[in-house]
């Protein structure tokens, strides 16, 4: 099997070795069930041969759990005899990282199976769900918002981690929502965040100091290129943590890295548009009903959703106290306490905000949940009533809130299945269970304080 598109591959090639002649190394990396990436790091000589016949890793890697461990239970790995998965680099993504001890080349690449696109690749699940749309010849338009926590890069004597300190006076961070004084405090790491961010190709645009000490959000431009806006999420998050590490610091995307802090929302926001370009959630200067049809599809299947928005045990903890983590089945007209938000729509750009992930959340799993819950509504034509004006408050006992619940509502769910897959849906669930197994299978001291 050839690598498809090699010419455009070529000319990507060309003209980064043309601008940057004494890049030496070359690392190519693709990304896990659990959001982390993995790859090897090979002399750059080796891009040329990569770009026409692809290269290989092992197909597991994809369902390893969060640590790089192998799972019980999962056939992929030790049981069907670890066999390597065919990569092929994805166009459009060669650029350069610069975080290390010296710039190198950054490939993304994707695998296939049998000559098939690998059904549990993340990236792949994300564009299985979009084949629905391109049917209709309509083209999702997303932008993904993370939020991020700074930390000390020492722990305390209890292993636990510690608050930033400002770098520009030394003193705890403090939590002022939208301080400019503390984008300033911390300019130096911030502006180093979104060199490494503009070198990768990726467009950042609003930044913003959140509601936790050492909490931080980086927004990005709406996207045509739905994969695309997903690799730069990924991306991102793996930019963020290596530039905090050359600052002496520690970035977490942690849903819940501190109980009394603010929880990391990964925000997405979605309007579609048809063939001639034009916003089908438009109706001149109101919301069309397919946009409120999406909603009641987003509403119908996001107990089943919640395992893909809320994909660990620390998820869970985000929902827990009032920390504008929607635990509802509702939506809103600006409204950031309801799960579903239509903002402020200016010229026409009607859209839905999903504000119900977690920043640990897989952004190919979490947009392609969000993309089949619009898609069903949209097909459906469900109604998603009234929308909710005053603050929501309340959790709603029809939602999972802890991560076997979750799965179990996941695995039933017939309405994911028919844009996923329902064989990826079962393996993700088996995933997502072998981890939680494996994590159990660990004393901490506080059983010890408590029991022993």
């Amino acid at each position: 099997m050839k690598q498809a598109s090699s010419g455009q591959l070529e000319k990507e090639i060309k003209k980064f070795r043309q601008e940057y002649p004494d890049v030496s190394e070359l690392e190519v990396i693709s990304v896990d069930i659990g959001g982390r990436f993995f790859g090897k790091r090979y002399p750059i000589a080796k891009l040329e041969s990569f770009s026409k016949e692809g290269l290989a890793f092992p197909r597991s890697m994809f369902v390893y759990s969060t640590v790089g461990e192998p799972l019980t239970g999962i056939l992929y790995g030790n049981d069907d005899g670890d066999p390597d998965a065919h990569f092929f680099l994805i166009p459009g993504s060669l650029c350069l990282n610069d975080w290390g001890s010296q710039p190198r080349a950054q490939m993304m690449a994707t695998s296939y199976s049998d000559d098939e696109p690998t059904y549990f690749e993340p990236r792949n699940v994300l564009k299985k769900a979009l084949e629905a749309y391109a049917g209709n010849k309509w083209q999702p338009i997303v932008a993904f918002e993370l939020e991020f926590y700074l930390f000390d890069q020492e722990r305390d004597d209890q292993e636990l981690i510690k608050i930033v300190p400002n770098p520009k006076t030394g003193r705890p961070d403090s939590p002022r929502v939208l301080s400019s004084t503390r984008i300033s405090d911390f300019e130096q790491v911030i502006d180093d965040i979104i060199k490494s961010s503009n070198a990768q190709g990726i467009e950042t645009g609003a930044i913003s100091a959140e509601m936790g000490a050492g909490q931080f959000e980086i927004n990005f431009n709406h996207h045509a290129d739905v994969l695309r806006a997903a690799d730069e999420a990924c991306l991102f998050k793996r930019t963020v943590m290596e530039v905090a590490k050359k600052h002496g610091m520690m970035a977490s995307f942690m849903a819940k890295p501190l109980l009394q802090q603010p929880g990391n929302g990964l925000h997405m926001h979605i309007s579609v548009v048809d063939s001639n370009g034009d916003n089908i959630f438009a109706d001149s200067n109101k919301p069309h009903q397919r946009l409120l049809n999406a909603i009641g599809g987003l509403l119908e299947t996001m107990p089943a959703a919640m395992s893909f928005w809320a994909p660990n045990i620390n998820s869970y903890r985000r929902f827990v106290g009032s920390n504008c983590a929607p635990v509802s089945q509702t939506w809103g007209n600006e409204n950031r306490t309801a799960a579903f938000r239509i903002p402020l729509a200016k010229d026409g750009a009607w859209r839905v905000e999903n504000r119900v992930a977690g920043a640990d959340a897989n952004p190919y799993l979490a947009m392609a949940a969000t993309l089949a819950g619009i898609w069903y509504g949209m097909e459906q034509k469900l109604d998603p009533g009234k929308p909710i004006d005053d603050s929501v408050e309340e959790k709603d006992e029809r939602l999972p809130l802890d991560l076997i619940t979750a799965l179990n509502t996941t695995f039933g769910s017939e309405a994911l299945a028919g844009t996923l897959g329902k064989k990826f849906i079962q393996l993700y669930c088996l995933q997502r269970k072998s981890e939680t197994f494996a994590f159990d299978q660990f004393i901490s001291p506080r059983e010890y304080d408590w029991y022993l």
